[in-house]
Formats: structure tokens, C-alpha cells, sequence
């Protein structure tokens, strides 16, 4: 009897979790459209409910701001630069092509999804507190992208340092301070040529490969080992 009820309940259940999982992700891209088509200052819960077509209720049964919303999408641009981080380095041995291989992963994924990064590069504009916030101060949204964000700086704190090992990038400077400027670099250059590709192209007649190419060529060149 009780194995007879169990199999009529299992395919309710089975059904129900399905649905749940749909409405999170009709949440999910009625968000990201109305966050790229409008801005964040100017989308509304209400709004994003609307083109999800479920209640307003419903949406903060999933979500309790249009802030965790924002950062739910960076979780998934998180989770693909750590994807594409993984598929590069892991093509190369430890050294300067592993570590300019974090660079190319990263513009890859822009061009491939040019809009979660567009939302992901946004994030830290908008919502800069999240990494300050006390622990049990933090949603469990923001402790997931907390994470990601931590394991994707552990990848590159991993090749950065495997690189220092076999001396094949200079050891006069710190690793902090060529991981830095490595981040930095490659994202504002990588942001710049999202937003004005088209003018580049333009008034310089250069395209965005290319440009990638010599700069991350300067970089190599600017880290090979120095005789001290």
C-alpha cells in the first residue's frame, strides 16, 4: 500500500518541482530583458512580474529585490567565465600562455554573451556593498556570487602562481601587484571595446581582435622574468 501511494505521489511532486524551476527561469529572462532594455534604476518589480506573466506575489516568493535579481544574473555570467576560464587554461601548460589564456577566456565570453556581460560589469557599479556586508548579513544569492566571484579569483590566483613557479614571469613584483594590474587592464580594455566597437573601428580602422592580440603581446612582453 505504501509503495502503491508513494508511486502516485512521486510524479505530483516530480511535476511540481518542474514547475517551480520554469518559473524561476521566466522570472529570470523577463528580468534580463527589461534590465538591458530599460536599466536597472528603471525597471520595477512589478514590471518584471508583468512580462513574466505571474503575480507580483509570486516573484518575491523567488527573489526579494530587483537587487538579488540583478545579482541571480551575474551568478550565471560567473558561472560562464569560470567555464571558459577552465576550457583555456587547461589547453595550457602552467606559464605565460596559461596565464594570457585567462585573458582570452574572458574576452571570449564577452563576445559570446555580450549582454551578461554587460549586466555582470554593471554589478559592481551598482551594488558595490555586497562583498563588505557581514556574513550573516548576506542572502543566500549573494553569498552564492560571493563564491563564484572567489573561485573565478582563485583560478586566476592559481595559474598566476603557477607561472611564478616555473619563473616564467618576472619576480621582482609581487603577485598581488601583477594580478592586479592584469585584472585591470584586461577588463577595462575588454569593457571599452564592447561599449565602442564600432567608433574603434571607425576612426582607427582596427578591429577588436587585434587590438586584444597586441595588447595582451605588450603584457607578455611586460612580464617576462628580469635579472635582479
Amino acid at each position: 500500500m505504501n509503495s502503491s501511494n508513494q508511486k502516485k505521489i512521486s510524479p505530483v511532486k516530480s511535476r511540481r518541482e518542474r514547475e517551480k524551476e520554469q518559473r524561476g527561469i521566466d522570472i529570470i529572462e523577463a528580468a534580463e530583458k527589461l534590465f538591458l532594455s530599460q536599466g536597472f534604476e528603471s525597471t520595477t518589480m512589478k514590471q518584471i512580474a508583468n512580462k513574466a506573466e505571474y503575480s507580483k506575489g509570486t516573484l518575491y516568493n523567488y527573489y526579494n529585490s530587483k537587487d538579488e535579481l540583478y545579482i541571480a544574473i551575474g551568478i550565471k555570467a560567473y558561472s560562464l567565465i569560470i567555464k571558459y576560464t577552465k576550457q583555456f587554461t587547461e589547453k595550457e601548460r602552467a606559464g605565460i600562455k596559461q596565464l594570457m589564456a585567462v585573458g582570452y577566456a574572458y574576452y571570449e565570453f564577452t563576445k559570446d554573451y555580450p549582454n551578461y556581460a554587460s549586466i555582470f560589469h554593471d554589478i559592481t557599479l551598482k551594488l558595490p556593498d555586497i562583498a563588505s556586508k557581514p556574513k550573516n548579513k548576506l542572502s543566500n544569492i549573494e553569498m552564492e556570487y560571493l563564491n563564484l566571484s572567489n573561485n573565478y579569483g582563485n583560478l586566476f590566483v592559481k595559474v598566476m602562481n603557477d607561472a611564478v613557479k616555473v619563473k616564467a614571469i618576472r619576480a621582482d613584483q609581487s603577485p598581488n601587484m601583477i594580478g592586479y594590474v592584469l585584472s585591470t587592464l584586461t577588463r577595462g580594455l575588454v569593457e571599452d571595446l564592447m561599449h565602442a566597437k564600432d567608433s574603434i573601428m571607425k576612426r582607427f580602422n582596427l578591429e577588436s581582435d587585434e587590438i586584444i592580440d597586441f595588447a595582451f603581446d605588450m603584457i607578455r612582453e611586460g612580464l617576462k622574468p628580469r635579472e635582479i
